[in-house]
């Protein structure tokens, strides 16, 4: 009886020891799973891409964007999903498949293949297009707060960087740059050569980036660093179409200070104007002293 006893406790030992493993390797299991991917996110053309969206499915709050050599690199589990979305191109899914390194290369976005683009001095459609132009429409330009347009540009088109030297109001215009030029775009609007950044957003049509040489060829030299291209909106036939965007606000003083009232200042002007004169020894005492508003003055102020 003592012997089954022995055997029955052992056998619960073991039982409990099982459980605990099991437990243990269901834990370690998802920590175990994670792998890192990494890769590069390239254009129809080979051009790598900065800024592409790189999240894992399912976990929206997991993801990485790429560098400015398009490079990634995101924690993801062993049977994720890599989800590739930039602006202008096709999203494309990616299971891992316990991969660590995926190269993708992501395709213009069939939709807007019939958009017409400014291209020089005339237009074309996006579908025909052979030099690097991106496009954008004047409506994405209204999606977030902007105070001038060579801000709102950055990160709107691929291939186009913002960089903000200054927050000062009237001087906080971005430098764009084109590809990593070292030189600034030149800036058409409406076929003039002018600044960008005193054209109000809701007044804009469309804007075209000419990147490569090919496309900016028609401006010479003035196009070294790329060319951006506004257009802005015009009258059009039929009915009239008004548009209003407003805003107000209440400003009220913390703390208003209490002003003295006329004789008070001329009392307080004459102190003051005594004490400066007994301390510069010009009068030696203070029935000597002149008032500079005299009893007349202050019953003017009265009356």
């Amino acid at each position: 009886m003592k012997n089954c006893k022995v055997s029955w406790q052992n056998s619960l030992l073991s039982k409990t020891f099982l459980i605990s493993l099991m437990a243990l390797f269901f834990v370690l299991l998802p920590a175990q799973s994670q792998n890192s991917v990494s890769g590069t996110v390239r254009d129809g053309s080979g051009e790598t891409l900065p800024g592409v969206s790189v999240l894992v499915k399912g976990h929206p709050q997991s993801g990485a964007i790429t560098d400015a050599n398009g490079r990634y690199n995101v924690e993801v589990e062993h049977n994720g999903v890599l989800v590739f979305s930039y602006i202008g191109m096709q999203s494309q899914e990616v299971k891992v498949g316990g991969r660590s390194h995926i190269d993708i290369t992501l395709k213009d976005d069939a939709s807007t293949l019939n958009d017409v683009v400014v291209v020089g001095y005339g237009t074309a459609k996006k579908a025909s297009l052979t030099g690097a132009v991106s496009a954008i429409r004047g409506d994405a330009l209204l999606e977030g707060p902007s105070t001038n347009v060579s801000s709102v540009l950055g990160g709107k088109l691929p291939g186009l960087s913002s960089v903000q030297v200054s927050g000062e109001p009237g001087d906080d215009q971005a430098s764009l740059r084109i590809r990593g030029s070292q030189y600034e775009a030149l800036y058409i609007v409406d076929g003039m050569p002018r600044s960008i950044n005193d054209i109000d957003p809701n007044d804009i049509e469309s804007i075209s980036v000419l990147k490569d040489g090919a496309a900016a060829a028609v401006y010479g030299l003035n196009a070294a660093g790329g060319v951006v291209i506004v257009t802005t909106k015009k009258g059009r036939e039929g009915k009239a179409q008004i548009s209003y965007s407003g805003q107000y606000g209440i400003s009220v003083n913390a703390n208003f200070p209490t002003f003295m009232n006329g004789p008070e200042y001329a009392d307080y002007y004459n102190m003051a104007d005594m004490m400066d004169k007994l301390a510069s020894g010009t009068i030696s005492k203070r029935e000597d002293y002149v008032p500079v508003y005299t009893k007349a003055n202050v019953e003017a102020m009265l009356n």
